[in-house]
């Protein structure tokens, strides 16, 4: 399924670097160049050969740029933070960039796919929190979730690099605490922003093919 793809998308893993491991708040918080990249992705959004070359040059742009944000790798707290801060803006451009080149259905139907990925962690971007009418209490808990978890990946990070965790054990403790995380954020939602936040996938991305 496509949703193994999801952690190397949301958290960049394509740089092979522990720094980036946090869900933004902002809309398309991943990497787009990267998401299109994927032969699924391009068969569901029917894009044709133009649009797959030109994908295919920015995707290779994106990666030489986002790589150059982790060499040298940052090892201090304030470089960190410049890198995420930085990686942010990387993909905001790149993201405007692989939008402009797909038509309007495509865009829908991208931001569908982009939702299913990333589930529960989509309630993090300002477009679904404002599509789901969130108070601003509930906007409150929802980041108050995501700082926590901010800071739950800085100590599990620092841990791998101590050598103190392996890289697979650093995946394993990630992933579950983004699966608990995504379960205490849709617990803040009412039924009916429920139901409209599963809608937001649109159809579910076939299993096989």
């Amino acid at each position: 399924m496509l949703r193994k793809f999801l952690l190397p998308l949301v958290l960049c893993a394509a740089l092979e670097s522990s720094v980036f491991a946090t869900t933004p708040a902002v809309d398309h918080p991943g990497a787009l160049p990267i998401l299109l990249g994927l032969d699924k992705v391009r068969t569901e959004l029917k894009l044709d050969s133009l649009q797959r070359a030109v994908l295919d040059s920015l995707r290779e742009e994106y990666k030489a740029s986002a790589r150059k944000l982790v060499t040298p790798m940052p090892t201090t707290t304030e470089q960190r933070v410049a890198a995420e801060k930085q990686f942010v803006q990387l993909n905001e451009r790149y993201n405007k960039r692989a939008i402009s080149v797909l038509n309007t259905s495509q865009r829908k139907r991208l931001l569908e796919v982009e939702h299913q990925l990333l589930g529960a962690t989509a309630l993090y971007t300002p477009a679904v929190q404002a599509k789901l009418a969130l108070t601003a209490k509930q906007k409150q808990q929802i980041e108050a979730v995501r700082l926590k978890g901010v800071a739950y990946v800085g100590q599990i990070n620092q841990q791998f690099e101590e050598g103190k965790i392996g890289y697979h054990d650093r995946l394993e403790l990630l992933r579950t605490r983004r699966l608990s995380q995504g379960s205490a954020i849709l617990k803040l939602l009412t039924p009916e922003q429920r139901e409209t936040f599963i809608s937001l996938g649109g159809e579910k991305l076939a299993a096989k093919g």
